[in-house]
């Protein structure tokens, strides 16, 4: 006897428990709900395993009330390490199985998992950080460079243009699940520090300082979550490709669908700044004029002045990437600490402006 409505097709759940039992003869007696609450949903299942009784609950997790379940994937990453979890614990429930409800109504099994991967095609064209390199050695723009640049600020403001249409709670969930990420999710500014600098190096304090402000600048965004767009979340020049007949190619979108543009605008236009430092020991010489023209274009083609009041963060988080001696340890010294001044700095503008850059890079 079913008393609500089940997410999944019978049959499917039948042949979805046959797979756990072979050799059993399995009839489902009874689903019924066993409860619904702020995280999860979970369903109890009598079923008869030849003449045997058994009893087991299949549990679903939620993602419209947030607490960092919003997307399938960060579901599937607790229920995977609870599969294990569970059953390392003495005296704990045991975990039978953990699965997928497939966009046909199957249920699948994934239980025996040890990693997981995911197979992708191979871009095409060479990474745009090859364009950078030559733009380095000859010092100056010319004409291609120019037409991709402007291709690059055609796309992420065609991408930024798709705005989410979901209810007000939900904008507002995601707007502060994506700036909460910024600041504590482990790939991101905590996480960068904890894991690509050492807590007693040369950098200690100012990372300690970047830390405090950081915190506040997540209350300072807050109020910006009609601003939540569609995003890259990771638009730098070795997850952008170019063909030989300029069609691009992007690859590696991270950390979810919805976010701030600013997340993208920062993390392409942060890379001129390196390569400027890089190439000039200052913020001067082509990568200077790339950096001013991206964002100027970006600016006119989206009218968003708003930006720039947002964007600081974004571009603290950047910089510390790049400056850190285990993801780039080929960096002069002083690139490293200009950039991580920059980072420092950059968070006590109210409004970020271009010509402010040169100030920004020293303690």
């Amino acid at each position: 006897m079913v008393k609500h409505e089940v997410p999944f097709p019978l049959k499917a759940l039948e042949r979805y428990i046959k797979s756990l039992y072979p050799g059993l003869k399995v009839r489902i007696k009874e689903i019924s709900l066993l409860g619904r609450g702020w995280h999860a949903e979970a369903w109890r299942i009598s079923v008869l395993l030849d003449l045997e009784e058994k009893h087991l609950v299949l549990k679903f997790l939620k993602g419209e009330r947030g607490f960092g379940h919003d997307y399938p994937a960060d579901r599937a990453q607790v229920l995977l390490m609870a599969h294990k979890d569970f059953n390392e614990l003495p005296n704990h429930i045991k975990s039978i199985d953990v699965g997928y409800l497939s966009e046909d109504g199957e249920l699948h099994s994934v239980g025996n998992y040890k990693e997981f991967f995911i197979l992708m095609e191979e871009a095409r064209g060479a990474p745009y950080i090859r364009d950078m390199e030559a733009i380095r050695s000859r010092k100056a723009l010319i004409e291609r460079d120019l037409k991709r640049l402007d291709m690059l600020v055609d796309y992420i403001v065609n991408v930024h243009k798709l705005k989410f249409e979901g209810d007000e709670s939900s904008m507002r969930r995601l707007y502060f699940r994506r700036i909460r990420d910024l600041i504590g999710h482990g790939e991101m500014i905590f996480g960068v520090i904890d894991s690509a600098y050492s807590p007693n190096g040369p950098y200690a304090e100012r990372l300690r300082e970047l830390e405090r402000k950081v915190v506040e600048w997540r209350w300072r965004l807050k109020p910006f979550w009609k601003r939540l767009c569609r995003v890259h979340g990771d638009f730098h020049p070795f997850n952008i490709y170019f063909t030989e007949d300029d069609e691009l190619i992007v690859m590696d979108r991270s950390r979810g669908r919805w976010g701030e543009a600013a997340d993208d605008v920062s993390c392409l236009t942060i890379n001129f700044l390196w390569y400027a430092l890089l190439e000039r020991g200052s913020f001067k010489g082509p990568f200077a004029n790339m950096f001013s023209k991206f964002l100027d274009e970006y600016l006119e083609r989206t009218n968003d002045d708003l930006l720039m009041k947002v964007i600081q963060p974004w571009f603290s988080f950047r910089a510390i990437v790049i400056a850190s001696p285990l993801f780039y340890p080929e960096n002069p010294e002083s690139v490293r600490n200009a950039l991580i001044n920059f980072a420092l700095n950059v968070l006590s503008l109210d409004r970020f402006e271009v010509d402010m850059i040169p100030e920004l890079l020293v303690a």
